[in-house]
């Protein structure tokens, strides 16, 4: 749970009558990162080639235009295939192609004459005014324009100067106008008009017809032309209905066996085996194995490389933790050999959120708003309330997976949030009729004590973190680097007590000798270890245990705003009505206010105290991700499983 999963380097080699099979087994279990082969075992060995790869590339392009061109439908069950002849004898049976593209070409060519329509029928009503037929405005000589919008009247004016290339007509109202301009003139005519920001232009098609008659005309075309779209839509749902899940299917089943063949250039071969490497999850090795050998009857050699690289990393945390991956792969990736944080993160940041909060009114708004975002994202509505360049702008900033990440790791520091609001007695920034059981303000002294020695648990827990890790690794040298940083840090925090309580900082106080001891001892261990320049570095370590103090400074502002706010909304009420309703106004603006600078101040804040103050000490990041050699499966079931209980338990073949 707290260090990435173990990986073991092997080297898999396998009869070259059984490798496909054995690329199909790595691939539905996902259970080995495929890496190529080393320069040196390249020059020894040839490449894997399989000569199938034009043919399935092929039935793949022609399967994912054939899914893309139907109407999708949700999947009644995954289908099996049994062998790769079987995928193509199957594929060979759907001879729907031609049929489905004749209909999508047809309402493809629908759509653009209904999109043309929609050209005329718009320039068209703002022609009504014109009573005579279009024909006029266009010919070999000349060429007409409609211009629109609030600009018109500084168009004409600076039109005026071609007045014997344009000539202009305009409505009684002066909402549009006809620009007919002289052929060889149009580029003049351009120039005059292309600064008018709130100007819009549009070139008079070549149309007979009044624009009343031409309405009339487009109008009948366009319902024709919707009828024989739904007659079009309605055969292509119907061949969608019988057809779709088979051709989605067939299309997946193409797209993993061509994954199979793309992954041959990072193998090696000889004329009678094939021969691959990488990195398997060390748990799964055994199991990998034993698969392995039986689907292949023995013709499979795994072997466990010996090797100093570096394994990539695969994160291991329980389902309760997993979702703060995303916090700590934010920051960067952890090396393999290194601890995860993600379970610090996931304890340390709803406890930081939460104390800056602390505010049950702001909590519980918080918490009902991931709640509510949450079931919006899990039910998406065709047509939201919301502002489409709000939801935009938020969507163009975090994916839809990012905004779930985000309302779920709120909602444990929002709770936290609401439990210290009962005990500071804040609600809002209103207090209920109960003595709190603590006073944010009156308690300031005992805040940053507390604060204080949070900050002190944290830096010497990352430095404990530290030291344990260079120890896992074999670093003893730098962890006695660690081990003086950490001394460094409590002959601070041990002088620096000894000056708040004011005592007495001679030999003749063991606590001051104390400090003195452990700075000397912890200073001296730095340089001697991480040389000189390190010692640069020592502020710094002051500033981080004092940084923790940030927890009740932003606690104190949201709570002494909140009360500012509610102040002059109650003395509003006790001059005027008038100053009420304005007092009432001020409530409400500025308690959303405060709760949105209660929502992003302390989880910017909270994560900023991990990364910096705490990560600092013990976490390096910037690991190399595992990634398998795997299939994603929608609508095909994969043969094999490393649960020998599972595995062959897939669905029957359905034509």
């Amino acid at each position: 749970m707290f260090k990435p999963e173990k990986m073991s380097k092997v080297r898999i080699t396998v009869a070259k009558k059984h490798y496909l099979e054995a690329l199909a087994a790595l691939q539905d279990t996902g259970a080995m990162q495929i890496d190529p082969l080393d320069e040196k075992a390249r020059g020894m060995l040839g490449n894997a080639e399989n000569s199938t790869y034009k043919s399935i590339a092929d039935y793949a392009q022609r399967f994912r235009a054939l899914e893309r061109q139907l109407v999708p439908k949700p999947p009644k069950g995954k289908i099996s295939f049994s062998s790769i002849e079987d995928l193509e004898k199957e594929a060979d049976s759907i001879d729907i192609d031609k049929k489905v593209s004749e209909l999508s070409t047809s309402i493809e060519h629908i759509d653009a004459r209904r999109k043309s329509l929609d050209g005329i029928a718009r320039i068209c009503s703002s022609l009504e005014w014109f009573g005579h037929d279009l024909a006029i405005l266009n010919g070999r000589s000349l060429g007409s324009f409609v211009m629109s919008g609030k600009d018109l009247q500084e168009a004409e004016n600076e039109l005026k100067a071609l007045h014997d290339k344009v000539y202009i007509m305009h409505d009684k109202n002066n909402t549009s106008a006809i620009a007919t301009v002289r052929r060889g003139s149009e580029k003049d005519f351009s120039r005059a008009v292309s600064h008018l920001q709130k100007l819009y232009v549009d070139s008079v098609p070549e149309l007979s017809g009044t624009p009343k008659e031409i309405l009339a005309s487009t109008a009948k075309e366009a319902r024709k032309l919707s009828q024989d779209r739904a007659a079009l839509e309605g055969r292509l749902n119907a061949i969608s209905d019988a057809y779709f899940d088979r051709v989605s299917a067939i299309r997946e089943g193409f797209d993993i066996e061509r994954g199979k063949i793309e992954v041959l250039t990072r193998m090696g071969a000889t004329g009678s085996a094939v021969v691959m490497e990488g990195w398997v999850p060390s748990e799964k090795l055994k199991k990998l194995r034993s698969l392995l050998e039986r689907i292949t009857d023995g013709m499979v050699l795994v072997e466990t490389l010996h090797t100093k690289e570096l394994p990539p990393t695969k994160m291991s945390n329980p389902v309760t933790f997993k979702l703060f991956e995303f916090f700590v792969r934010f920051y960067s990736l952890p090396k393999s050999d290194e601890i995860d944080p993600t379970v610090m993160f996931a304890i340390a940041f709803p406890i930081f959120f939460g104390f800056m909060v602390g505010d049950f009114g702001y909590g519980a708004v918080m918490l009902l708003g991931s709640l509510w975002l949450l079931n919006r994202l899990k039910h998406p509505k065709q047509h939201s309330r919301l502002p489409k360049k709000l939801t935009s702008f938020v969507h163009m900033i975090v994916s839809d997976n990012g905004l779930r990440i985000l309302a779920k790791s709120i909602i444990p520091g929002s709770i936290i949030a609401m439990a210290l609001g009962i005990v500071f007695n804040e609600y809002f920034g209103f207090q209920l009729p109960y003595t709190a059981l603590f006073n944010v303000e009156l308690g300031l002294p005992t805040l940053l004590v507390i604060a204080g020695w949070i900050g002190v648990f944290m830096v010497s827990f990352g430095y404990v973190l530290g030291i344990l890790n260079k120890l896992a690794i074999g670093e003893k040298k730098e962890a006695f680097g660690k081990v003086g940083w950490l001394m460094a840090a409590w002959g601070f925090v041990i002088f620096g007590l000894n000056i708040l309580h004011k005592a007495v900082l001679g030999p003749s106080n063991p606590m001051a000798v104390l400090s003195y001891v452990l700075l000397i001892a912890g200073i001296a261990l730095i340089a001697f270890i991480e040389k000189i320049g390190s010692l640069m570095e020592l502020p710094s370590l002051i500033s981080h245990i004092l940084s923790y103090t940030r927890l009740v400074g932003i606690l104190l502002a949201s709570v002494i705003l909140a009360e500012v706010i509610d102040f002059i909304f109650l003395h509003a009420w006790h001059h005027s009505i008038l100053l009420g309703l304005v007092g009432t106004l001020i409530l409400i603006v500025g308690q959303l206010f405060n709760i949105v600078i209660a929502m992003f101040e302390p989880g910017i804040q909270g994560a900023r105290l991990i990364y910096v103050e705490f990560f600092s000490k013990f976490y390096s990041g910037n690991g190399r991700e595992f990634t398998p050699f795997a299939s994603s499966r929608k609508r095909t079931v994969g043969k094999f499983s490393l649960d020998v209980e599972r595995e062959g338990q897939v669905a029957p073949h359905r034509h």
